[in-house]
Formats: structure tokens, C-alpha cells, sequence
């Protein structure tokens, strides 16, 4: 072999051998996390079965972890990761819609992206074994009682994916989430919601032809414009849940 070829050779192994390294360091952070959660978790009283099944373990690996974790050094080395900019956990008291709101970091914004591909995922997968599809709230769940269901199809599925990739092409390009343009959140959250699902603003003639609603006449249309009110109210779209507006601002008399 030439001393070139050997060159070559070895400094392929030693980008190999880092990458290796780099894999147990993060796995080492990894099992760290898992530990602080278990124990955070059984300090709020979360049964040891409910801990093992999320987690994937058995009952008896999990007694295991959370009698040998030092949660103090646990701790400590959790906040270094914080300030280099590994995620954070999310908080028991914390909100269910905190990622409709700005996110500090680019990272936290990679990892609800990556929730939204296990919950397409998980999507297909119902699509797949199941006779009935699934639904998804349009809505933020702050809005409860007020709910917008619509079914999740393969279409629906696709188009948040796409949504994603568009995401995080961008998250991949920026340093600071101020930066972000097409992946900003939006200020108001159930437009930030219906921007995640994939779900664009309601349109009066598709609404009226997706319902097989006439508008071949005033009162027929001012009926129709009065449906599709109440439908924008129900998907949290406006605040105002019917009434007819003004004709001059209706898109279907233009």
C-alpha cells in the first residue's frame, strides 16, 4: 500500500473513531437525562410501571437507575448541557401549547420538530392497521373546552411533512431563532397551531363547495356567509362566531 493510500486510509479511521466518540458521549448525556427524569418523575409519584413502560425498560431496571442516580450531580451536569445549548426537558407545570409560542433556541425548535415527525409517524402507522383514521385538534389545546376536529389523512400527512422539511431547512441555516423567516412563529397561537398541521385559512367559495351550499341567490348566499362564520369561529379563525358581514367584503360577489 502507498504511503498516500495509508494517509488516506488513516484519516478516514480517525473521522470513523471521533464520530464513534462523539456517539458514547451522547449517549452517556442521554442515559444521564433518562436518570434525572426517572427520578423526577417518581418524586412526583408516578408509579414504577408507568416509568417503565414509557421508558421502555423493565420495572426492575428502572428501581435500579433511580436508586444509584445522585439527582444533585445529576443536576449539575444537566445545567452544563443547558448552556451549551442541549434541550431542555419539558416542565410538569409548564404549558401544552409552549410550542405555539418563541422558542430561545434553535435546538428546542429541532426537537418539536422532531415530535411532529414521531406523531406522523405514528399517524401512518393508524392509517395502516386501523379501519378508522385519526383526527387532530385545529385548535390549541388552551382553547379547552373548544375543540376543531378534522380527520388526518395521507394527503393531510404529507403536507405536514413538507411543512417540516421547510422548517428545518431553514432552522439548519440560522444561529439564532430571531433570524427565522418562513419558520417564525406566528404571533397569535391558533394560527400557529393551524400553520403546524398544515391547515390553511378557511376559503369561502371551498368551503361553499365542500358543503354543497348555493349561492345562486342573496338569501342563499348570505346563508352560506353566515355557515362559513361560524365555521372560521369553530376552527379558531375569528373571534366573531356569526353574523353577516358586510357584501362588500364578501370574496364571492367579485
Amino acid at each position: 500500500m502507498k504511503i498516500v493510500e495509508r494517509m488516506a486510509a488513516w484519516r478516514r479511521e480517525r473521522r470513523v473513531l471521533r464520530r464513534v466518540s462523539r456517539a458514547a458521549w451522547r449517549l452517556d448525556q442521554a442515559e444521564a437525562e433518562r436518570s434525572w427524569a426517572l427520578v423526577s418523575a417518581r418524586a412526583e409519584g408516578v408509579s414504577i410501571r408507568k416509568r417503565a413502560a414509557v421508558a421502555g425498560l423493565s420495572p426492575t431496571r428502572v428501581h435500579q437507575i433511580v436508586a444509584a442516580a445522585d439527582l444533585d450531580a445529576l443536576d449539575a451536569a444537566l445545567g452544563e448541557l443547558r448552556a451549551a445549548g442541549w434541550p431542555a426537558p419539558e416542565d410538569p407545570d409548564g404549558d401544552d401549547d409552549a410550542e405555539l409560542d418563541s422558542r430561545e433556541l434553535v435546538a428546542d425548535r429541532l426537537i418539536d420538530e422532531v415530535g411532529w415527525l414521531r406523531q406522523c409517524a405514528d399517524w401512518l402507522i393508524h392509517l395502516h392497521t386501523q379501519l378508522y383514521p385519526p383526527v387532530v385538534n385545529l385548535r390549541p389545546e388552551g382553547d379547552h373546552p373548544d375543540r376543531a376536529q378534522v380527520v388526518v389523512d395521507v394527503p393531510r400527512v404529507a403536507a405536514i411533512l413538507y411543512r417540516i422539511a421547510i422548517d428545518v431547512d431553514e432552522l439548519a441555516r440560522v444561529r439564532r431563532v430571531a433570524d427565522l423567516e418562513n419558520a417564525a412563529v406566528l404571533p397569535d397561537r391558533r394560527a400557529e397551531r393551524r400553520r403546524r398541521v398544515a391547515e390553511p385559512d378557511l376559503d369561502f367559495r371551498e368551503f361553499c363547495r365542500r358543503k354543497q351550499l348555493p349561492a345562486s341567490s342573496t338569501p342563499q348566499l348570505e346563508r352560506a356567509w353566515d355557515a362559513w362564520q361560524a365555521e372560521r369561529h369553530r376552527r379558531g379563525e375569528t373571534d366573531t362566531p356569526r353574523g353577516v358581514a358586510e357584501m362588500s367584503a364578501n370574496p364571492a360577489s367579485s
